[in-house]
C-alpha cells in the first residue's frame, strides 16, 4: 500500500516498507522519473509476457487440434482392422452381430433372449424351450413360528455348489430362529430358508437352494436330529416334502436337445447367450436369426462424418480472414505449418482410393458419401450405403480395412502405422541356430531391425511403423504385399498426428510450453532487477530531495537572519 502525506516543501511517499520524498523542494517529478525508467528496465519483460500469453493461446488451440483428430480415430476405430492398426481393439463393427427372435406364436412373444458376440456365426435356428432350470425346494411339517423348539442340537446343510456349514440350534430357538440361523451362512452353503403361512398361525420351514439343478444335502451333525424332529427328513434322511425337484433346462435347437444347469446358457451355440424366459407351448417354436450388425458398421461411418466434420470446421476457422484481409481474430493457428500439413495429409487420404478394396466400393463416394463446396461431408445418398452393407458388407469391409498377404505364412504382420502399401521382397538369413540374424530389402539391412523372432521398421525409413514376427528355419525370401485399407490410414493419421505422448501436434505442445518455461523464468529475472534498480533510484532521489529541502531550508534562516540585521 503507498500513502502520500504533504509535508512543505516536500512530499513522502511510502511504499512497502520504503519511504521516499519526492515534489516541490526540487521542482522535479521524481515519481515520474522513477516509474518511466522503471518501465524502460521491465519493457522486455512485458515482450516476453505478451510471447507467453500468444503461445498459451496457440497451445489451447493445439489441444483442440489434437482431441478433434482423436475424435476421428474413434470413430475410425470401429471400422479398422482389428491387427495391424495403429489403435488396440479387439472386434471391430464389421465383426458384431445382431441377434432376433420371433416366436411362431407372435402374440405370446418369444421364449427366449439371446446376444451374440463377434465368434458368432451367422445363421439361423429354431430354437424351442423344454423346461426351465429351476432350484430344489423342501418343506418341514407346519407348526407355529414363535413358539420355542425345544431342540438342542446340529446339523449341516449344503447344495452341490455350496460348501456343507453347521447350523447351531439351542431349545429356546422358535422356528423362526432356525431360518434366521440358516440364512446367516446362506452365502456359503447355497441354501436359503423362508417361512411359508399354511394357516392361522401355522407355517412351514421352506428350504430352497440358491443354484438351479442342484441337490440339497443335509445331515444330524450332533444333539438331536432337528430337521427330522421339524418333518423336514425322516429316520433315514431323505426329505419327507419335496415342493420343486432340483432340475436342469431343456433347450431344442435345430433338433438336438441341450441340457444346462442354468436358465442362462453360453455354451449351446458358440458366441451366443440364451437368457431362458418361459417354456415353448406344444407346437410352436422359436425362430432365431443371427446376422452382421449392419447398423453398427452404418453408425460408425456416420460417427466418423460428424468427427471429420468437426475437424474441418476448426480447420476453416483457423484459415478464415477478416474483410480487411488480415486474419480473423479466432484464427489462432492461421498459417500455422502443422495445420497445414494435417490438413493436407487427410485431404489426401479422404480424395483417394483404398488399395484394400476388392470389390464394387473403392471410396467413399462409391457408399453415397460426398464432399460439398466448404468440404463438409455428408451422406448424401443413403440407399446406396444401407444397399452395400446389406447386399456387400465383406466388399465395404475391405475397402475400410488393411490386407496383408505373404509367400511365407509363418510371417505375421503385428502392427502398421503407416498410411501407405508396401509391396516387397523381404530377405531374411539365420544362424546356423536358426536365429534371425538380419532382414533386408534390395540388399539394405539398415531399413529393419531384428530382436529375436521381432522384424521391425528402422525409423525415420521407408518401412517406419511396420513390425513382424517370423519363426524362421533358415534363410528365405517372402514376398509381402500390404494394402491400406481406409480406416487404417486413418487411425494411422490420427496416431501420427494426434496421439497424446508422441504425435506431431503434441511435440509442438511439448516444445511451446518449454519455450514457455523458459520465456517466464526471463520475465521474472527482469522484473526482479527492475524492482532492485528501482529501490536504487528511489534511495538516490530521496536523498536528493532530502538535501535540496535542507539547503532551502539554511537559504531560508540565512535570510531572515539578514532581514533582521538590516532592519537593527
Amino acid at each position: 500500500m503507498t500513502t502520500t502525506t504533504t509535508i512543505p516543501p516536500a512530499t513522502v511517499n511510502t511504499s512497502g516498507s520504503t519511504t521516499y520524498l519526492t515534489g516541490t523542494a526540487s521542482g522535479l517529478d521524481t515519481a515520474s522519473l522513477i516509474s518511466a525508467a522503471v518501465a524502460q528496465k521491465t519493457a522486455p519483460a512485458d515482450t516476453l509476457d505478451a510471447k507467453v500469453t500468444a503461445n498459451t493461446t496457440k497451445i489451447t488451440a493445439y489441444q483442440s487440434l489434437q482431441s478433434l483428430i482423436t475424435g476421428l480415430s474413434t470413430s475410425m476405430s470401429q471400422l479398422a482392422s482389428t491387427t495391424y492398426s495403429s489403435v488396440s481393439t479387439t472386434t471391430n463393427a464389421f465383426q458384431a452381430k445382431a441377434v432376433s427372435v420371433t416366436a411362431s406364436n407372435s402374440a405370446a412373444g418369444p421364449d427366449i433372449a439371446v446376444s451374440a458376440d463377434s465368434t458368432a456365426a451367422a445363421s439361423t435356428y429354431t430354437v424351442t424351450v423344454d423346461q426351465l432350470a429351476a432350484a430344489q425346494k423342501v418343506a418341514s411339517s407346519a407348526m407355529a413360528s414363535t413358539t420355542a423348539l425345544g431342540l438342542a442340537g446340529a446339523f449341516t446343510l449344503n447344495d452341490a455348489l455350496g460348501s456343507a456349514q453347521t447350523v447351531n440350534v439351542t431349545a429356546d430357538m422358535t422356528l423362526s430362529d432356525v431360518a434366521s440361523a440358516i440364512n446367516a451362512v446362506s452365502a456359503q452353503s447355497g441354501v436359503s430358508a423362508s417361512l411359508i403361512q399354511v394357516g392361522t398361525g401355522s407355517y412351514n420351514l421352506v428350504l430352497s437352494g440358491n443354484d438351479t439343478n442342484q441337490a440339497i444335502a443335509t445331515s444330524a451333525a450332533s444333539g438331536a436330529d432337528v430337521l427330522a424332529s421339524l418333518g423336514v427328513t425322516d429316520a433315514s434322511g431323505g426329505f419327507v416334502n419335496t415342493l420343486q425337484a432340483a432340475q436342469p433346462a431343456l433347450v431344442t435347437i435345430d433338433g438336438t436337445q441341450i441340457a444346462g444347469d442354468s436358465n442362462n446358457l453360453t455354451d449351446a451355440v458358440s458366441g451366443l447367450s440364451f437368457s431362458l424366459l418361459k417354456t415353448t407351448a406344444a407346437g410352436q417354436s422359436n425362430t432365431m436369426t443371427v446376422s452382421p450388425d449392419y447398423s453398427s458398421v452404418k453408425t460408425a461411418i456416420t460417427d466418423f462424418i460428424t468427427a471429420y466434420n468437426a475437424l474441418r470446421t476448426f480447420v476453416t476457422s483457423n484459415q478464415a480472414v477478416g474483410a480487411d484481409g488480415t486474419p480473423a481474430s479466432g484464427a489462432v493457428l492461421f498459417a500455422d505449418p502443422l495445420l497445414r500439413d494435417a490438413s493436407q495429409s487427410l485431404n489426401a487420404i479422404i480424395a483417394g482410393n483404398s488399395a484394400a478394396a476388392t470389390g464394387a466400393f473403392g471410396n467413399l463416394a462409391d457408399l453415397g458419401i460426398t464432399l460439398d463446396s466448404a468440404n463438409q461431408m455428408s451422406l448424401s445418398n443413403q440407399t446406396t450405403l444401407d444397399n452395400a452393407l446389406l447386399g456387400n458388407l465383406s466388399q465395404v469391409s475391405s475397402l475400410f480395412q488393411t490386407s496383408f498377404t505373404a509367400s511365407d505364412s509363418s510371417l505375421k504382420l503385428l502392427q502398421n502405422t503407416s498410411t501407405s502399401g508396401f509391396n516387397f521382397t523381404l530377405d531374411v538369413t539365420t544362424d546356423a541356430s536358426g536365429a534371425l540374424t538380419s532382414a533386408s530389402v534390395n540388399g539394405d539391412s539398415s531399413l529393419f531391425t531384428v530382436s529375436g523372432n521381432l522384424i521391425v521398421g528402422a525409423p525415420g525409413g521407408a518401412y517406419a511403423g511396420l513390425s513382424f514376427a517370423l519363426v524362421a528355419t533358415g534363410d528365405t525370401s517372402i514376398n509381402v504385399a500390404i494394402a491400406p485399407g481406409f480406416a487404417n490410414q486413418i487411425t494411422a493419421f490420427a496416431s501420427q498426428y494426434g496421439d497424446v505422448n508422441t504425435g506431431l501436434v503434441q511435440q509442438q505442445i511439448t516444445s511451446l510450453g518449454t519455450q514457455d518455461a523458459a520465456w517466464t523464468t526471463s520475465s521474472q529475472k527482469i522484473r526482479s532487477d527492475a524492482a532492485a534498480y528501482q529501490t536504487t533510484l528511489v534511495n538516490k532521489y530521496a536523498a536528493m530531495e532530502q538535501e535540496v529541502s535542507a539547503a532551502k531550508m539554511l537559504q531560508t534562516q540565512i535570510n531572515a537572519l539578514l532581514g533582521g540585521s538590516t532592519g537593527g
